[in-house]
């Protein structure tokens, strides 16, 4: 008879069990966007993890051990959005410092469509709350969440667009933005902070406005709309 080890079913939050390189960025009732900071070599306890959306401020070089003690290699480049499903996993940073922005459900009565948790079309631009304009392109969505990757090019400017649901903004670039609603004037130009998080309660009250690059490079940012 062959024996394994067992890996503990018993898992835990991981700002619980990682403090030092989970951080709460915002939370509410729906949702937690959690920074999580991982240094080169370094390796996170076992613990649980909801369907979430992961944002990589970094490459990703990683060895993720799932509850059964199973193993397997993951490599992102920065950059990428991606969508993933629940499960418990301890993490071994492999390489060079790691930061993410994980966007993390809190209730989900039903499991995403598919696996990937996507569908297959961007939204119709009849659908008075997408925002189909030639800056914002959408990625994903399922029926959690829907997620834009908006880049702007310098002294480019959006056409006018409805934003009508909660929004986390994940702003991947620096730079300096201007903004108009529509029918008032233009703002005062707002400098970027890459890898800063903003929550926009937009569903409470829709903007309708278009931005414009005040900067000499592009303007990048990610939107992870609330759609429950």
């Amino acid at each position: 008879m062959v024996l394994t080890a067992a890996v503990p079913a018993i898992c835990q939050d991981l700002v619980t069990v990682a403090p030092q390189a989970a951080k709460v960025e915002y939370e509410d009732a729906r949702v937690r966007v959690v920074r999580l900071k991982i240094a080169p070599h370094e390796a996170l306890p076992m613990h649980d993890r909801p369907a979430r959306v992961v944002i990589a401020l970094t490459a990703n070089d990683v060895r993720i051990t799932a509850a059964d003690g199973s193993m397997r290699t993951v490599q992102v480049p920065a950059g990428n959005i991606a969508w993933s499903g629940p499960g418990k996993r301890s993490v071994t940073n492999l390489d060079t410092p790691l930061e993410n922005v994980i966007v993390e459900m809190k209730e989900l009565p039903h499991p995403p469509p598919n696996p990937g948790g996507r569908v297959g079309q961007p939204p119709s631009k009849d659908d008075p709350r997408a925002l189909v304009e030639p800056y914002h392109h959408w990625l994903f969505e399922n029926q959690y969440v829907r997620v834009y990757d908006v880049r702007i090019p310098p002294g480019g400017m959006t056409e006018f667009h409805r934003h009508a649901y909660d929004t986390v903004a994940v702003e991947i670039s620096d730079g300096t933005t201007a903004a108009q609603t529509q029918g008032g004037t233009w703002g005062q130009p707002e400098a970027a902070q890459p890898g800063s998080v903003e929550f926009l309660a937009d569903s409470k009250k829709t903007r309708i406005h278009r931005v414009r690059n005040e900067g000499k490079a592009e303007y990048h940012v990610v939107l992870v709309q609330l759609l429950q």
